[in-house]
């Protein structure tokens, strides 16, 4: 979470109006992790006028989680491993009401990688090899979080076939309507086999 600058929530503050209730979708990581990750969510959001943040338990039954999303204002999607939150997301059957979602959703780190239609998953010390799976298909573009430009060998082949957006550490992207519309510090995109920095 160390890397979200204030900027980030600043930019993110603008979109969150006073008594927000946020709930937290925390199904990418394991829930030894749960605590601290509210810990630190909570501290973040402390800027903001009265928002409340709530964590969406895995033991809850399909239709509890799915009243549960329904009755708050912002869905943030935690990091960890991204084909665990999707398969959860699918294995409930949540995917249509988060389609469905009208209010603001946030994806930190893995979070964000399955809002994709193609999740990339780049190759690090937790996956030896670079895998694309299907995602929840939200936005119409892929993402590389924590990006340093070592990876550039990965994604521009991947680029031949989708756009996939860079995303450097402290740095955000803002979609509307599945599209790119605002951009916070550097962000680079690599499409038909080229990389460029994105500017809006």
């Amino acid at each position: 979470m160390a890397e979200i600058t204030i900027i980030v929530f600043l930019e993110l503050s603008k979109m969150i109006k006073p008594d927000a209730k946020i709930l937290i979708i925390p199904f990418a990581t394991d829930n030894s992790r749960y605590e601290s990750w509210m810990a630190s969510i909570k501290q973040a959001f402390s800027i903001m006028d009265n928002v409340s943040v709530e964590l969406l338990n895995e033991d809850l039954s399909d239709k509890e989680m799915k009243r549960s999303i329904k009755e708050h204002d912002i869905l943030y999607f935690i990091g960890g491993k991204p084909e665990r939150l999707i398969h959860v997301v699918e294995e409930k059957g949540l995917a249509p009401i988060i389609k469905d979602f009208q209010g603001l959703i946030i994806g930190y780190s893995a979070g964000s990688l399955a809002f994709c239609n193609d999740c990339i998953i780049t190759k690090d010390k937790d996956y030896p090899e670079t895998v694309v799976i299907k995602g929840l298909g939200l936005v119409g573009f892929s993402v590389e979080v924590h990006y340093e430009d070592n990876i550039d060998g990965e994604l521009i082949p991947l680029s031949n076939e989708r756009k996939v957006y860079a995303i450097p550490n402290g740095s955000a992207i803002f979609s509307k309507n599945g599209e790119l519309f605002k951009v916070v510090n550097d962000i680079y995109s690599f499409q038909n086999m080229k990389k460029e920095i994105v500017t809006t």
